[in-house]
């Protein structure tokens, strides 16, 4: 049973580092991919970034939306050294600092074209980070084996990290990556150090590129699994170690028992197996004897010589097979980023000559032909809470880009389909000249409408652009078929969109935004009333669709209502940048294509954290009142003292002091006088010689008085207390 589970867990394992190899090779095709970019071409050697300050603002934009293309990646620089010394961080900056010159120089001078390293120039004077960087290092240009300039990549550690640590499936392990050369690069239990040297000293005097064994550690014993993940120029070692004596003790005491019982019954049987088998497996053993076979690692697995022919056979099978099919992956891939840089216009700078020549050279017949672009937009995500959970969006759009191709290659001999991951698609139709394709492309949309409500239950809105006759005019064509999606009306159900019919007055309706209710919402919320606050919201969307708004007039009445919210929580003195944690929530508000979700965000991301804020400062200055007074007994308790003249002094009533009083000091205030009275009597009764009339005075008691109190909080008058504590 435990090498069954470990043999499970050592499953898991390869799957998941199957997949964080996956995560890596995406990072390189990425950067690959943009080092051959013609922007980081031959021409930034003798560019004079200063004078020609649009191109280094458009380097700038481009590597910002490198840095951003990718969950792991965490800064993006990139070093010129041609007619001035330069380096993008991903601002431009004219580069002087010697120390960090030499560094990016010796980063391009080592390695390969493409390589993997664990560390960053840095400038003189500036200490190195004390946890070691993981970089992506690509020279620039791509082609050339002259390069001048650098493209460095560096990842986030704790994505690095966390992506790390599903290889650890339960809440207790380790999970370390090495590089080459054996030194660590990522640890998931840093202050661990003892146990994370002995793991890895144990796997590097390992002679199995990859395996698991057993480790025990404080009476545990862990699984440990390791094994190679191969980069570019380099190769990385991941280690990890999960706990199974937990899960398998009661199971073993078990099979235990079970083996006893059954093992003396299986004796005799064994014992005549055995000697059957010795009798069978004797010609065979005399064969390779006679042939001098020496037994070696094949045999130690127990495999004949047919299966060792027949498995070597199959791997080769295997690996032709892989390698075909990443083949034919790499090809749709380039194929797919050429096209999202044509639609996001990043291929402007081509003549119509060279882009039909880069179609004609991915597979596409661009003679003579038009184009047509079909936007496709999915709503009524939030309502798929049974078959989704929360950030499944990729999922939804994948399944969705896969129904929208199968039903387009019923109509169309030419076409594209891009999937964004962000419950959008579009499609790239290509046709003859001439060819009637009207009818043919509004029954696509309609058999993708039935196809996506039937399968995956949501709704569709589908926008489709006029005829284009050249390449060039495809970005443009674009941006205009996404606005023209914003027309549509703001609600959870099917909508098609043709922007040769869409009317010159389809954003003038007539504009109703509700005041009032504005309004009431900010007095709600500057009151606290989280409640009303959400209602009066509610009340806010469903009144601004109700006035046949479009997703543009619903999303700007959405902002301006924020704005306005904003604008109070100023005025609250709290700072918007702080409440919000710092994110961009026009941004995120302007990203919201469904009334509920706008509605959910508007309630969880604005309300409660401002009405939260609130109730904790007013916590706080309640607390500051009831310390005060505590600093106000302790130096007058020797006085008397009253709950009215303490809340005078506060500056409240009576009520509201003794009410909170008792809240945070679990004792209300005549208590809390009488017990520090009390402690002060005993200290003098014992380290001082007064007599009891001037101790009660020092305490601010008559003596009587002070002699009945004493002994109720006691159990001893004054008197008998001190002969008690000086016996």
């Amino acid at each position: 049973m435990q090498k069954n589970i470990s043999d499970l867990h050592q499953n898991q394992i390869k799957e998941r580092a199957q997949n964080i190899d996956d995560q890596f090779g995406s990072v390189e095709l990425d950067i690959s991919h943009w080092a051959f970019n013609p922007r980081f071409g031959s021409g930034l050697k003798d560019m004079n970034f200063i004078y020609e300050f649009r191109e280094t603002y458009d380097i700038t934009k481009t590597l910002f939306m490198l840095q951003g293309s990718h969950p792991l990646i965490n800064q993006v620089q990139l070093y010129i050294n041609g007619h001035n010394t330069v380096l993008f961080q991903p601002e431009f900056y004219k580069l002087s600092d010697r120390v960090q010159i030499d560094g990016f120089e010796r980063i391009i001078a080592e390695g390969t074209n493409i390589y993997w390293t664990d560390w960053l120039p840095a400038a003189e004077g500036n200490a190195q980070d004390a946890d070691t960087p993981i970089v992506l290092v690509h020279k620039i240009p791509g082609d050339s084996s002259t390069p001048f300039g650098v493209l460095v990549t560096e990842l986030k550690r704790e994505k690095v990290l966390n992506l790390l640590k599903t290889m650890t499936p339960y809440n207790q392990g380790f999970t370390m990556l090495l590089d080459k050369k054996g030194e660590v690069l990522v640890a998931d239990h840093a202050e661990e150090t003892a146990v994370n040297e002995r793991l890895r000293a144990e796997v590097l005097g390992r002679e199995e590129p990859s395996g698991t064994f057993l480790f025990n550690r404080d009476d545990v014993t862990y699984s440990v699994s390791y094994g190679k993940l191969t980069r570019l120029s380099t190769e990385w070692t991941y280690i990890s170690a999960t706990p199974i004596t937990t899960i398998t003790s009661s199971v073993v005491k078990l099979s235990n028992t079970i083996f006893l019982v059954s093992a003396s019954g299986l004796v005799l049987a064994l014992l005549l197996s055995w000697l059957a088998s010795r009798r069978v497996y004797l010609p065979v053993e005399r064969l390779l004897n006679s042939l001098k076979w020496h037994k070696g690692e094949d045999l130690a697995r127990g495999m004949d010589e047919f299966q060792f022919l027949e498995n070597q056979w199959n791997q080769l099978h295997d690996e032709s097979l892989n390698l075909r099919n990443r083949l034919d992956e790499q090809r749709t891939h380039v194929r797919s980023g050429f096209l999202l840089q044509l639609l996001q216009g990043h291929l402007a700078s081509y003549t119509e000559k060279d882009l039909k020549s880069r179609m004609k050279l991915y597979g596409w017949d661009t003679d003579d032909h038009q184009f047509r672009i079909l936007h496709i937009q999915l709503t009524g995500y939030d309502i798929l809470t049974e078959r989704f959970s929360q950030g499944d969006e990729s999922l939804v759009t994948f399944t969705a880009s896969n129904i929208i191709e199968e039903l387009a290659a019923q109509h169309f001999e030419q076409f594209s389909v891009m999937n964004f991951h962000d419950l959008t698609v579009a499609v790239l139709v290509m046709y003859p000249d001439g060819e009637p394709i009207g009818e043919r492309i509004q029954s696509l949309g309609t058999e993708i409408t039935k196809a996506i409500n039937g399968i995956i239950h949501m709704q569709v809105t589908i926008t489709f652009s006029g005829a284009m006759e050249r390449i060039q005019l495809i970005p443009d064509m674009y941006m205009e078929v996404e606005r023209a999606t914003g027309y549509r009306k703001f609600v959870n159900q099917n909508q098609l969109i043709d922007m040769e019919q869409l009317t010159a007055h389809a954003d003038g309706s007539e504009f109703h935004y509700p005041f009032a209710l504005e309004r009431d919402i900010v007095h709600a919320m500057r009151a606290s009333d989280k409640e009303e606050a959400e209602r009066l919201i509610t009340l806010f969307l469903e009144e601004v669709l109700s006035a046949r708004g479009t997703e543009i007039l619903v999303q700007q009445s959405m902002l301006q209502l924020f704005a306005t919210i904003q604008h109070a929580i100023l005025q609250s003195g709290l700072s918007p940048h702080q409440l919000f944690g710092g994110e961009n929530m026009f941004g995120q508000l302007s990203q919201i294509r469904e009334p509920e979700k706008m509605l959910g965000w508007m309630k969880r991301k604005v309300i409660l954290p401002f009405i939260d804020e609130r109730d904790a400062r007013a916590n706080i200055e309640l607390k500051r009142l009831v310390e005060s007074t505590i600093d106000y007994i302790h130096a007058h308790y020797a006085s008397d003292l009253s709950l009215e003249q303490c809340a005078d002094l506060a500056g409240t009533n009576s009520y509201t002091l003794s009410k909170y009083f008792k809240q945070f000091m679990g004792i209300n205030f005549i208590d809390y006088v009488t017990e520090l009275r009390i402690d002060k009597a005993k200290t003098l009764l014992r380290e001082t010689d007064l007599k009891i009339n001037d101790i009660a005075g020092e305490v601010g008691y008559q003596q009587r008085y002070f002699n009945r109190i004493f002994k109720k909080q006691v159990g001893l008058t004054p008197g008998q207390f001190r002969e008690q504590t000086e016996g």
